[in-house]
């Protein structure tokens, strides 16, 4: 198992130049082929179009000059990549649908956090939300705002013996095995306490892995007290990257209550490697 085939989303975003930088350290790490998809749609239509023509003449508009961004951001960055293999390709449509289908053929997607101060981007784009359940691949969200010096150093995996989490592992591993360090977290309760921690540090040791088990013992302990955990501990032992499960709930359950995926993907601070 390894990582051979990384899919890149490009976009004309704030963030785009921060997703490649991470994407090219993964592949580099890896000696991963980087297939960036750059996707000229605009994900979101501003309040004051109304009307389907004026709205079809605004996609029209904003799909050209996108295009034109594309071919500035293509001269500008391609250059980066040239100690790498990588592809290059534009293409126009539903920015997930486009995604999930190139993802077939690739061992990892990388994306970014919707931010989480625009609701019209959190609506209209929902990478980070819809991705991670349609991909055949894992997907590692890079936060918006934070900055990612390096990725996957030190990794967090938030261990739930279930099976989103257990597809998120699997996925990571070969990330896992290059890491210098990994730490599992399991969240129990100190009335009925789990050996699926020590489990999972078993199954690590068979393929290379040294991991340190962390255990937090808390009664009645929420979906979303459970995200906030793992970021909490996260940010205390310095981890730059966290594994974890997408949606062991419904998606529609936990954009009504609530979850620990919602609450991570509101909340991140460090790339999330993510899988359903």
């Amino acid at each position: 198992m390894s990582i051979k085939s990384i899919l890149l989303h490009l976009a004309n975003d704030d963030r785009h130049a921060q997703r490649l930088e991470v994407a090219q350290a993964l592949a580099r790490r890896h000696g991963a082929h980087l297939d960036i998809l750059y996707i000229a749609t605009p994900v979101s239509m501003p309040a004051a179009i109304t009307g389907r023509g004026a709205s079809y003449a605004f996609l029209a508009e904003a799909t050209a000059i996108a295009h034109e961004k594309a071919e500035e951001i293509r001269e500008r960055l391609m250059p980066l990549c040239a100690d790498i293999s990588h592809s290059w390709s534009v293409a126009e449509g539903d920015h997930v649908e486009l995604l999930a289908k190139r993802a077939a053929y690739a061992d990892l997607a990388v994306v970014s956090q919707s931010h989480p101060e625009t609701v019209e981007d959190r609506i209209s784009l929902h990478l980070t939300d819809r991705l991670p359940l349609v991909a055949p691949c894992p997907t590692l969200v890079i936060p918006w705002k934070a900055r990612v010096p390096s990725v996957a150093t030190h990794v967090l995996v938030g261990w739930k013996n279930t099976r989103e989490t257990a597809t998120a592992l699997r996925g990571a591993l070969p990330v896992l095995v290059a890491a210098e360090r990994v730490t599992v977290l399991t969240i129990e309760d100190p009335e009925a306490p789990s050996e699926d921690g020590k489990d999972l540090i078993r199954y690590l040791g068979h393929h290379g892995v040294r991991a340190e088990l962390r255990r937090n013992l808390a009664d009645d302990v929420s979906s979303e007290d459970a995200g906030e955990i793992m970021l909490e501990v996260g940010r205390e032992i310095g981890a730059d990257a966290l594994v974890m499960g997408c949606y062991g709930h419904s998606r529609l359950r936990e954009l009504v209550l609530g979850g620990a995926t919602r609450h991570v993907l509101g909340h991140m601070d460090m790339p999330v490697f993510m899988a359903h």
